[in-house]
C-alpha cells in the first residue's frame, strides 16, 4: 500500500511485467491482509510459498541452461508443495504459474487460445505448437507435478473427502440444486464485498450467520448486478486488441479466481460460508485489477490529482479499518463482541461470548448466552454441555442432568456429555446410573483419563476402594501427569493403612510430575506418621521449594516439628501459615497448644 502511495503518480510505470507486482506482493501481503481476521500462521505461510514458486518459475522460464531449469524447477514443486502443506489452496500456485507463462511470459492472449482451437488449417497449428515448444514442457512439467500432489493430498486423506455438518456450510445441504447454486453465488458476492469493503469481519461465518435464500429474495439482484460487472472485466480480455493492459487483467483475474476455487463448493463441499483468509492470495488479483482500473480512470479523465487525494483517503480509510480490526483481536471479549455485531444470528458466537464470560466468573451472561445459542441452534450440543455444566455448578443439578440427557439423544457418541451425566448422578446419589454413564462414555472414548478419574471417585463415595483404585491406577496410565489421581491414590492408600505401598506409588508419581508439591507434602505427611521425621522434614522442604505459599505446608511442618519436640521451629512454621491464612484454624489452635506447653514446662 506504501509502495502504491508513493508511485500513484506513474500508473504506466508500475504496469510492468506482473513478476514485479507479485515481487512487491510478496514485501507487502502481511500490511495488506491486516483488514482480515488473521487466525494462524498456515494462510500466511501458503501465501508466501505461493508467491516464492511463482518467483522460482519465472526462474525456469528466463533459464539459460538445463541444470539451471532444473535447479529452478526443484525449487518451484518445493515451494508449492510447501504451500499446500500449509494450507490445501497452495497447490492452485501452479494454475498462477501456468497462466503467468502463458500470458505474461509468451503474450498469449485469450483470443489467441479461442483462434487456435478454431483453426481449421492443421499445418498452422502444428506450426504454433512447435513455436510454444519450450513452453508446453513447462506446462506440461507443473502438470506432473500437480498430478503428484494431489495423488499425495489425497492419499493423505484416504481418498475421501472430509465430513461436515449443516451448520458448518448450510447452503451445500439444500436439496434443490438452483437453490443452492443461488446461495453459492450470494457467498461469492459477499466474498468480493469483503475485499472491495472489508467492513463485515467475523471470526466464524456458519450457524446462520448468512441466511439462505430459500426464494424470491432481494438479494437475487446483487447477484445479477455482480456477474454483469464481473462478466464484463473477463469478456473485456477476449476483446481482439493486445495490449499490455489486457494482458495484465488476465493475469489479475487469475489470481483472483484460481486460488479461490477450491473455496467455491463447485468441486467439493468445504466445511465453512465464509473465511475471510481464503482471500489472502486472491486479494493480490483484486489490487492489480484495482491499480489498472485507478490507472484508466485517471487517463481517462485527465484528474491525477484527484485520483491521487481519492487513492489518499482510501489508504487513510483501510489503514483506519486495520487499527480497528487488529485491536478487536487483543482479547477473546472484543472478538467475540465484533462478531456479535456482525453475526447476530450465529449461534457459535453467542457460545462462545458465553464460554468467555463464564472463564470470567459472570455466570448471569454465561448462561442467557447459552440460552441464546440454544435458542438459534436448538441442535447445538456443545452448548447444551456447557449449560449443563454451568447449571451444574451453581448448583442446578436436575436441570443440568436434562440437558446433557437431551445432547445425547442427538449425539449419542458425545463421551463428554455421558460423563459430564454421570457426574451429576453421582452428585444425586444416583451411583447405579452414574456408573453406567462412565461406562458408556468409555465405551465411544476408550482413551479417557479424566472419566476413570471421575469413575475412581463414585467407587471412593460407594468405599469401593479396589475398585477405585484400579480406575485411578488406568487414568494414570493414560495420562501419567494427571496430578489429582495421583494425590488421590496416594491419600487413599494410606488410609487404608498400607504406607509402604502409597509412598512407592508417591516415588512413581514424581517421575512424571517432579514439581508437583502435593506429592511431597503426602510423602511427608506419610513418613511422620510413622515417625521418620528427618525424612518428614526434608520432604516438606521440597513442597515449600515447589510452593512457598500454600498455608498447609507450613502448618503441618509445625506439627511435625512439635512431635519431634523442636517447638521454637514448630512456633515459627506456625507463625508463617497463619501469615499466609489468618484463619487457618488448625494451625492457630496448634499455636495455642503449643503456647500452653510451653508455659507447662516454665
Amino acid at each position: 500500500m506504501y509502495f502504491w502511495g508513493q508511485k500513484i503518480k506513474t500508473f504506466h510505470s508500475m504496469l510492468q511485467p506482473c513478476l514485479q507486482f507479485i515481487q512487491f506482493m510478496q514485501r507487502q501481503f502481511v500490511i495488506l491482509f491486516q483488514v482480515c481476521g488473521i487466525v494462524g500462521r498456515a494462510e500466511l505461510l501458503c501465501t508466501l510459498f505461493t508467491w516464492l514458486s511463482v518467483l522460482s518459475y519465472n526462474q525456469v522460464i528466463h533459464a539459460k541452461n538445463l541444470l539451471h531449469t532444473c535447479v529452478a524447477m526443484f525449487g518451484c514443486a518445493a515451494c508449492v508443495t510447501i504451500a499446500m502443506l500449509c494450507k490445501e489452496t497452495g497447490i492452485t500456485a501452479i494454475g498462477i504459474c501456468a497462466m503467468y507463462d502463458i500470458v505474461i511470459a509468451n503474450k498469449i492472449y485469450p483470443i489467441d487460445v479461442i483462434n487456435f482451437f478454431l483453426c481449421k488449417n492443421s499445418d498452422k497449428r502444428f506450426s504454433n505448437l512447435v513455436k510454444y515448444r519450450a513452453t508446453i514442457l513447462r506446462l506440461a512439467a507443473l502438470l506432473l507435478v500437480a498430478i503428484m500432489l494431489l495423488s499425495l493430498r489425497l492419499g493423505i486423506m484416504g481418498f475421501s473427502t472430509p465430513k461436515f455438518l449443516p451448520v458448518d456450510n448450510p447452503a451445500s445441504f439444500m436439496d434443490n440444486i438452483f437453490l443452492r447454486i443461488l446461495n453459492y453465488n450470494y457467498i461469492y458476492c459477499l466474498n468480493t464485498w469483503l475485499l472491495i469493503c472489508p467492513v463485515w469481519l467475523c471470526f466464524d461465518w456458519s450457524m446462520g450467520c448468512v441466511p439462505l435464500i430459500t426464494g424470491y429474495d432481494h438479494r437475487i439482484f446483487t447477484i445479477v448486478i455482480f456477474w454483469l460487472m464481473f462478466g464484463a472485466i473477463v469478456a473485456y480480455t477476449f476483446i481482439p486488441r493486445k495490449d499490455k493492459t489486457s494482458r495484465y487483467i488476465t493475469m489479475g483475474l487469475t489470481i483472483l479466481i484460481i486460488p479461490f476455487l477450491p473455496a467455491s463448493n463447485i468441486f467439493f463441499k468445504v466445511g465453512f460460508v465464509l473465511a475471510e483468509r481464503i482471500l489472502y492470495i486472491p486479494s493480490a488479483g483484486y489490487c492489480l485489477l484495482f491499480v489498472i482500473g485507478l490507472q484508466k480512470f485517471s487517463a481517462q479523465f485527465s484528474l491525477p490529482k484527484a485520483s491521487l487525494l481519492a487513492y489518499a483517503m482510501l489508504i487513510m480509510l483501510l489503514f483506519a479499518r486495520s487499527w480497528v480490526r487488529s485491536n478487536q483481536w487483543r482479547n477473546e471479549k472484543l472478538l467475540f463482541q465484533s462478531a456479535l455485531n456482525v453475526c447476530p444470528l450465529n449461534a457459535k458466537v453467542h457460545y462462545n461470548i458465553a464460554k468467555n464470560a463464564a472463564d470470567a466468573g459472570n455466570i448471569v451472561l454465561a448462561k442467557l448466552e447459552y440460552q441464546e445459542a440454544l435458542r438459534l441452534n436448538p441442535k447445538y450440543v456443545q452448548a447444551m454441555n456447557n449449560l449443563g455444566n454451568l447449571l451444574k455448578d451453581i448448583g442446578l443439578l436436575p436441570e443440568a442432568v436434562n440437558l446433557f440427557k437431551e445432547a445425547i439423544t442427538l449425539q449419542k457418541d458425545f463421551a463428554t456429555v455421558w460423563m459430564n451425566l454421570g457426574i451429576v448422578q453421582s452428585a444425586l446419589k444416583q451411583y447405579e446410573e452414574s456408573e453406567a454413564s462412565y461406562f458408556t462414555a468409555l465405551q465411544y472414548q476408550p482413551i479417557y483419563p479424566a472419566c476413570y478419574y471421575n469413575l475412581g471417585v463414585l467407587y471412593l463415595e460407594r468405599k469401593q476402594y479396589d475398585k477405585a483404585l484400579k480406575a485411578w491406577v488406568k487414568a494414570a496410565k493414560q495420562k501419567p501427569t494427571h496430578k489429582q489421581v495421583w494425590t488421590n491414590m496416594i491419600l487413599l492408600l494410606d488410609d487404608l493403612n498400607m504406607t509402604e505401598k502409597a509412598l512407592k506409588t508417591a516415588n512413581e508419581a514424581l517421575k512424571f510430575i517432579p514439581n508437583h508439591a502435593s506429592i511431597y507434602f503426602n510423602i511427608a505427611n506419610i513418613l511422620g506418621k510413622k515417625g521418620r521425621f528427618e525424612e518428614a522434614e526434608i520432604q516438606f522442604k521440597l513442597a515449600m521449594s515447589k510452593n512457598p505459599t500454600d498455608p498447609m505446608i507450613y502448618a503441618n511442618l509445625g506439627v511435625l516439628y512439635h512431635r519431634w519436640n523442636k517447638l521454637n521451629a514448630a512456633e515459627e512454621m506456625y507463625k508463617k501459615a497463619l501469615q499466609l491464612k489468618t484463619d487457618l484454624h488448625s494451625a492457630r489452635d496448634n499455636l495455642q497448644r503449643l503456647y500452653s506447653l510451653k508455659a507447662s514446662i516454665k
